[in-house]
């Protein structure tokens, strides 16, 4: 499957542009008109308490459904934040793909089921979903909420693309693949996604994972994933 914009190139050029964009540091203190608080008994300029610059995490947000038959064109409600798609067509044949003005999500052959995320790159919002199908289908964005948990000392089996929540407690990931085809493993976390598995055919090996992180698992064929 393509997907994925280049996470290395974006954090450069995002890091970058702050640097840019940050004003010089001349250590003054600029008093506020009538702040006389602002001084202590001696005089001295008192300096106002740091701002935090920590970004909350998002709240919980309500899943987005969207269902039809054949091919159609989506316009989708979901804001800038990382949300999980599982697209469904059990009746589909022949070619499935679905993709965003961004990525490409799904390109496989029916009957399809699978998750996968969008909104994982800063400033590239999804806004309308392309579908290819031939048959009944439904589409279902939601935040991590509706994700399986990789439990550390647990193995978790399924079959064709999947995303996984990964605790701050687990360190790896170790993943065994059967497939035909290409098999690609991403990792997302600090919000950029990194791939360091991508190859052709079965794979089996661990894969570092910083926690709290999503772990996603592309391919045509079965897979098993145990966190440690």
């Amino acid at each position: 499957m393509i997907r994925r914009l280049c996470a290395a190139l974006s954090a450069v050029l995002l890091t970058a542009g702050l640097v840019a964009c940050s004003p010089p540091n001349t250590g003054r203190v600029v008093p506020r008109a009538g702040s006389e608080s602002l001084r202590d008994s001696s005089g001295v300029p008192i300096p106002p308490p740091p701002t935090s610059t920590t970004t909350p995490p998002p709240g919980p947000q309500p899943p987005e459904k969207h269902s039809g038959k054949g091919s159609a064109t989506v316009t989708m409600a979901w804001p800038m934040r990382l949300g999980f798609v599982t697209f469904d067509c059990p009746k589909c044949s022949g070619h499935v793909a679905v993709n965003t003005e961004n990525e490409l999500i799904v390109n496989d052959s029916g009957p399809y089921k699978g998750t996968q995320w969008i909104n994982d790159m800063p400033g590239y919002r999804a806004k309308t979903f392309t579908i290819k199908a031939n048959a009944a289908w439904t589409l279902t964005i939601t935040d991590e909420s509706g994700l399986p948990v990789l439990e550390q000392g647990k193995s978790l089996s399924g079959k064709s693309e999947a995303v996984f929540s990964v605790p701050g407690t687990v360190s790896s990931v170790a993943v065994t693949t059967k497939n035909s085809g290409r098999t690609a493993v991403w990792v997302h976390s600090d919000e950029f996604s990194d791939l360091p598995v991508n190859q052709l055919g079965d794979y089996k090996g661990d894969v570092p994972v910083p926690g709290p992180a999503f772990v996603s698992i592309e391919g045509d064929g079965t897979w098993t994933v145990t966190a440690s």
